[in-house]
C-alpha cells in the first residue's frame, strides 16, 4: 500500500483544478484571479486545519459526555507581503462551541489535546506558522 497514490489533482481549465482521494471525494480549487468556482489552495489548508481540530474537539467532548450541539471553527492567517513562496506564518483559530452545560475545563482539555496530540494538519503547519487559539462557549 505504500506505493498507492492517495490523491489526484486534475486541471479543469483556466486556474481551476479538481482534487480527489481514493474514496472518490472531490474538492474544487481555484485562484483569486480565476473563475472563482472553488477554494484557493492556501485557504484550503486553513479549512483542513479547522476540520482536523474540530473533529478532535468533538471526539474529546463526546468522550467526556459533554452536550455539544454545535461547533464553528473560524480560521484566519497571515502571510508575508513580499517574496515567494508565501507560507502561512501566523494562524489564529477561534472555536465557537454551543451546548447545554458545557464545562470549561473539558473544552480547554479538548482544545489542548487537539493542539498538542492529535491534529496532524496543525502539526504539519506549526513548523512555519505560529498557531494561536481562543474559544467562546454559547449556551
Amino acid at each position: 500500500m505504500a506505493d498507492e497514490w492517495l490523491a489526484e489533482v486534475k486541471w479543469a481549465g483556466d486556474n481551476m483544478f479538481t482534487g480527489s482521494d481514493t474514496s472518490g471525494h472531490t474538492v474544487v480549487y481555484d485562484s483569486a484571479d480565476g473563475v472563482q468556482k472553488g477554494i484557493g489552495p492556501m485557504r484550503s489548508l486553513l479549512t483542513a486545519l479547522g476540520a482536523c481540530a474540530g473533529m478532535d474537539i468533538v471526539a474529546v467532548l463526546h468522550k467526556r459526555k459533554q452536550n455539544l450541539t454545535a461547533l464553528k471553527v473560524l480560521v484566519k492567517g497571515g502571510r508575508p507581503e513580499h517574496g515567494l513562496p508565501k507560507p502561512w506564518t501566523s494562524i489564529q483559530i477561534k472555536y465557537v462551541l454551543t451546548g447545554k452545560d458545557l464545562q470549561q475545563k473539558y473544552v480547554e482539555e479538548a482544545i489542548r489535546d487537539s493542539t498538542e496530540k492529535f491534529c496532524s494538519v496543525g502539526a504539519t503547519l506549526s513548523p512555519t506558522a505560529k498557531i494561536t487559539h481562543t474559544y467562546e462557549i454559547l449556551a
